[in-house]
């Protein structure tokens, strides 16, 4: 299966890196744009786009915090840093020509589902909402609450997948997100009691394998149904 670093270029011509992972056959193939979590796009976050791929999706994995502070970091402390001052104005101008950047891609069939991890929870929802993609899916996302009024103009099968100990997503923010999409046919908001931030990311301390495997399955099923 093909994996390798790429470079994007926005509308303006700047550049930043990636990564891209996809099936070894010629396609087309479904494309998932992953919004990694906050250390960036890492090994974990590479090793998890290659499993993507090997389900039979073109995954594009940008280094989403180019503009501040690129690379993948394990510092704690600069993590949150490009995490507290993201410009979501601005990034969601720099998701919308990554997700055209994959849609004209050779091995892309133009469909496309956005996931996001933590931080990347909050553009899987805003994608959904403003770019019309086909699909959207979240583990353990962060500051989707912000934007609940914009759930009604989402029609794409969605997925977000909680924790109930999770310090950084208050269970009142999960029920809200409940609440939002109370009225629409194909969203799932699913709550995994005893579950903490990260359940689903391998080698941290709440990783929790079965229900990593169990809310993955559940978000295959989603993006195979675009």
């Amino acid at each position: 299966m093909p994996s390798s670093d790429i470079t994007y270029t926005t509308r303006n011509n700047e550049t930043f890196d990636g990564y891209l992972a996809a099936p070894a056959g010629d396609g087309p193939y479904p494309g998932i744009l992953l919004i990694t979590a906050i250390g960036g796009v890492d090994d974990t976050m590479k090793m998890l786009s290659d499993a993507w791929a090997a389900d039979g999706f073109v995954v594009s994995v940008p280094d989403i915090f180019w503009r501040t502070h690129p690379g993948p970091t394990a510092d704690r402390e600069i993590a949150q840093a490009r995490y507290n001052s993201y410009d979501a104005d601005q990034g969601m101008l720099d998701i919308e020509d990554l997700v055209n950047d994959l849609k004209a891609r050779s091995k892309c069939d133009g469909k496309i589902g956005v996931l996001g991890y933590c931080f990347g929870g909050r553009y899987a929802h805003l994608c959904a909402a403003r770019l019309s993609v086909n699909g959207a899916a979240a583990f353990h996302g962060t500051k989707i609450g912000l934007h609940l009024d914009e759930t009604d103009r989402i029609t794409c099968p969605v997925s977000y997948h909680f924790g109930d100990q999770d310090t950084s997503i208050p269970m009142d923010e999960v029920n809200a997100i409940k609440a939002a999409y109370a009225g629409h046919p194909n969203a799932e908001i699913v709550v995994y009691e005893g579950c903490a931030h990260n359940f689903s990311t391998p080698g941290k301390p709440a990783y929790d394998e079965a229900i990593a495997r169990k809310s993955r399955d559940a978000v295959l099923r989603c993006f195979k149904s675009m």
